[in-house]
């Protein structure tokens, strides 16, 4: 069984990971995170766009977060927002010819970045990685919510006398 202190290692480790990937990516790809899994959901949409409920839902992003990506979106003219024919409540998305020509030129540096990373893994250590945050990612879903949790001292807080 492994030690709290590796346990937290291994966490630390995680958040490291997550963040060089993630400025890696938007270096080589030349998109952020974020806007590029819209691009490519709108992208892989066949039969035209989503209503930006489900796209959120798709995408398992904050419909906030995710409206605050569409309007930068639509600022650079890649995507295209309508009313819905059948329901004027729902707001359509969909990539915009130029959109389109992004996602078109960035997928190759995607492909060649990702296999950049994982080039050289072996196989059953990638599958065993995939498997392993796929765990992780339920288990953070179901870990129980803290009660109590205001009396639990930050570690920045000063202690109370």
């Amino acid at each position: 069984m492994t030690s709290e202190r590796e346990r937290f290692a291994v966490m630390h480790q995680f958040g490291r990971t997550y963040r060089a990937f993630m400025a890696a990516f938007e270096a080589h790809v030349g998109q952020p995170m974020p806007r590029w899994r819209i691009l490519l959901a709108l992208h892989d949409q066949t039969g035209g766009g989503l209503a930006q409920k489900q796209l959120a839902e798709r995408l398992q992003m904050d419909p906030g977060a995710l409206t605050r990506q569409l309007k930068v979106l639509d600022q650079l003219g890649w995507i295209e927002r309508t009313t819905d024919a059948r329901d004027n409540r729902l707001t359509n998305v969909s990539l915009s010819d130029a959109g389109l020509a992004v996602v078109l030129e960035c997928m190759p540096r995607r492909i060649a970045f990702i296999n950049a990373t994982l080039d050289g893994l072996p196989d059953d250590l990638v599958h065993a990685l995939s498997e392993a945050l796929a765990q992780i990612e339920t288990r953070l879903a179901d870990v129980p919510e803290l009660s109590g949790t205001s009396d639990i001292k930050n570690a920045d807080q000063p202690e109370e006398r």
